[in-house]
């Protein structure tokens, strides 16, 4: 199973680079940072291991696809992309 530190070690991600995940139907965007650990940090400071877990917490709980929700802001690309991508190439 890929993790996050895995785009990482290939270039695909960085540490410090701001996530996505906006759930238009609730009018909500919701910002996450990416940790040096391959973590993702959310805007209330919880630190998580997975984008799932990250998208769950930030759901009320309920869970979610984080690879499908968070996106990258700089190049607006979905982690299930880069994932795919990095899988691809490898």
């Amino acid at each position: 199973m890929a993790k996050l530190a895995d785009l990482m070690k290939v270039g695909l991600l960085k540490a410090g680079e701001t996530l996505i995940w906006e759930q238009k139907h609730l009018g909500r965007i919701h910002r996450a940072e990416v940790t040096p650990q391959g973590f993702i940090k959310t805007q209330d400071g919880v630190i998580h291991k997975t984008p799932s877990g990250a998208a769950k917490h930030l759901n009320n709980q309920n869970p979610i696809d984080g690879w499908l929700a968070w996106k990258t802001e700089k190049k607006n690309e979905k982690l299930g992309q880069l994932r795919s991508q990095m899988l691809t190439t490898k």
